[in-house]
């Protein structure tokens, strides 16, 4: 595990809040034209801290690695004609099918040179406490079986208040782990409780930190 080194400025937490808003009128929408399946995000702040996560692991590869191309999902989009068609209201077929596109991402971040192309899924966690490498994830079975990625990112958002989300402390980077190993893992399903006293709200894959990820960098040929 890994720090990553950021400095975050009362700018970039509005930026956050204001993703994490629009992502929240898209589930509304969604929902309106009967098109809202987000089964797996059970937490208001993912996409608050996956904002601000995203932005670092791009800042923070782009440093390391001086011949990649890093694309995110949402640069595939006209963002300007989406929150019209989310903001007005529009359900058209053509409207509704960019919309759920959009939001149902097949992944968030594409790196590739002229070597080789990862795409990834980034998962951040939210936590008040030192990350150990004892600790483990758990991974959604429905976005494991999706299919669509060449790995998963970890990352933990530390906090001094899992209340407040602006009392960043720090990211720390744990690793990257590939499908195909979180399918090896054991199922916690819903209902059953974690080793935190948590109760899990879905099927989820229980990934060990210490086993089952990886230097991100093992993925990345240059």
């Amino acid at each position: 595990m890994e720090e990553i080194k950021i400095t975050l400025t009362a700018k970039d937490y509005d930026k956050a809040q204001e993703f994490s808003d629009f992502r929240e009128l898209c589930k509304k929408y969604l929902s309106k034209v009967g098109k809202n399946w987000d089964k797996f995000t059970v937490v208001s702040h993912d996409s608050f801290i996956g904002y601000i996560t995203e932005n670092a692991i791009i800042k923070y590869l782009k440093e390391i690695y001086k011949t990649i191309s890093i694309e995110t999902w949402e640069e595939q989009f006209d963002m300007e004609k989406i929150k019209q068609i989310v903001g007005k209201g529009l359900t058209d077929d053509e409207s509704i099918a960019l919309v759920t596109s959009y939001f149902y991402d097949s992944w968030d971040i594409k790196i590739e040179s002229q070597k080789f192309k990862v795409l990834s899924d980034v998962k951040t966690a939210l936590t008040a406490k030192e990350p150990s490498s004892r600790w483990n994830f758990l991974y959604p079975v429905v976005q494991a079986e999706k299919g669509g990625k060449d790995i998963m990112i970890l990352v933990y958002y530390v906090v001094a208040s899992t209340n407040d989300l602006r009392s960043f402390s720090k990211l720390v980077l744990v690793g990257a782990i590939t499908p195909e190993r979180i399918k090896k893992c054991k199922i916690i399903r819903a209902g059953e409780r974690t080793v935190f006293g948590t109760t899990s709200q879905i099927d989820n894959y229980i990934t060990e930190l210490s086993r089952d990820y990886s230097p991100l960098s093992d993925f990345i040929k240059v």
